[in-house]
Order: C-alpha cells, then sequence, then structure tokens
C-alpha cells in the first residue's frame, strides 16, 4: 500500500490508499524507485522556507548544508514530527493529532514512512532509512503504527503547498537573474 500511495501524487495520500486497498493487484515493487525528476532547487527551497515561515511552521533550526535535497529532507522531517503530534503541540491543520502519543519507535516509523512516501511522491531521490528500509529491503518486521496518522499528515504536509503536484513545482522554482551573465564568464 504504501509503494502504491508514493506513486500516485496526482492523488491525495488517503485517496491513493483507499485505491490501494481496493485493487491489491495493481501495487507494485516499493523498492524500485520513481524516475527523479530535476533535482530541489535553492530557489524552490526557499519558496518552501517562505511558505513554513508565513505559516509559522518553520523549524527552529536548520540545518548548515549546501545541499538543497538534504535541507528539504530536513523541513519534511520537522513537519512530520510536529503536524503528527510527535513533537511539540500538534498544530490544528487537519493532521491526525487526536489519537494518543506514540511510542518512540512507532514515531520515528511513521516520520520514515511520511518522508519517503513525500519523496517519492514529489520525484525526489530519497532512500529509506531505520526501520522502514528493513522493512522494505530486508523483510524485517514493520513496528505497529498509525496508516491513518500517517496518510493524514502526508496530506496535510502535501496541502500546505498545493497539493503533491504544486509541491514538486515548487521545489524546483528557478529564480531568473535580475543580471545577465556574460557567456565569458560562466563557470
Amino acid at each position: 500500500m504504501l509503494a502504491a500511495v508514493r506513486r500516485s501524487p496526482q492523488l491525495s495520500a488517503v485517496e491513493a490508499a483507499r485505491g490501494a486497498k481496493q485493487r491489491p493487484d495493481r501495487t507494485t515493487d516499493g523498492l524500485r524507485s520513481l524516475p527523479a525528476a530535476s533535482p530541489p532547487t535553492w530557489d524552490g527551497l526557499h519558496a518552501v522556507i517562505n511558505t513554513l515561515h508565513r505559516k509559522n511552521l518553520l523549524p527552529d533550526d536548520l540545518p548548515h548544508t549546501r545541499s538543497p535535497s538534504v535541507m528539504l529532507i530536513h523541513l519534511l522531517s520537522e513537519l512530520a514530527l510536529s503536524l503528527s503530534d510527535h513533537r511539540r503541540p500538534g498544530r490544528d491543520l487537519g493532521a491526525a493529532s487526536v489519537e494518543p502519543k506514540a511510542e518512540g519507535v512507532q514515531a520515528r516509523f511513521e516520520t520514515e514512512c511520511i518522508i519517503w512516501l513525500i519523496t517519492g511522491r514529489l520525484g525526489v531521490r530519497a532512500a529509506a532509512t531505520g526501520s522502514l528500509k528493513g522493512y522494505l529491503k530486508y523483510g524485517e518486521l514493520m513496528p505497529e503504527f498509525s496508516r491513518d496518522r500517517v496518510l493524514q499528515t502526508v496530506d496535510t504536509i502535501e496541502g500546505l503547498f498545493g497539493g503533491a503536484l504544486a509541491f514538486g513545482i515548487m521545489i524546483r522554482e528557478e529564480m531568473p537573474s535580475l543580471f545577465e551573465l556574460d557567456d565569458s564568464l560562466a563557470v
């Protein structure tokens, strides 16, 4: 089911899961990655950061990195923890925070699922980590988790940016320069 949700960015996560449940023969191998579109750009990440800042959801600390993909994954991780009520009081944005708090292992697994689903739906290269990787790659036992909380948090995060397709476009934005660069000066 997770793979079907990951491969259906045109649908909300809840709708994709419902479709996968009704037609299990349609689910695909979760290990095959989607063809990655162009990687996120810094211009796109600035648009994401500005959106989060306007909605008062920007994390207090951002990593010092040169990689927009690393920054995006960090932002998604912080949003997943916050909106699924695993950290700080959850914001009232329609996330499934009405469920009781999860244990540490469950919270980590749910966060890993949320990040893996969103990055896959955006076409961003990001490998599964932790216990999710063990489950997908090695067939390890999956810890208990709230499927509804994961799917609703994915929908909530994507909804902040107008849905998965709009979010994918946003993270790849390129702002034109105000100055023309002479070809002889281009690197």
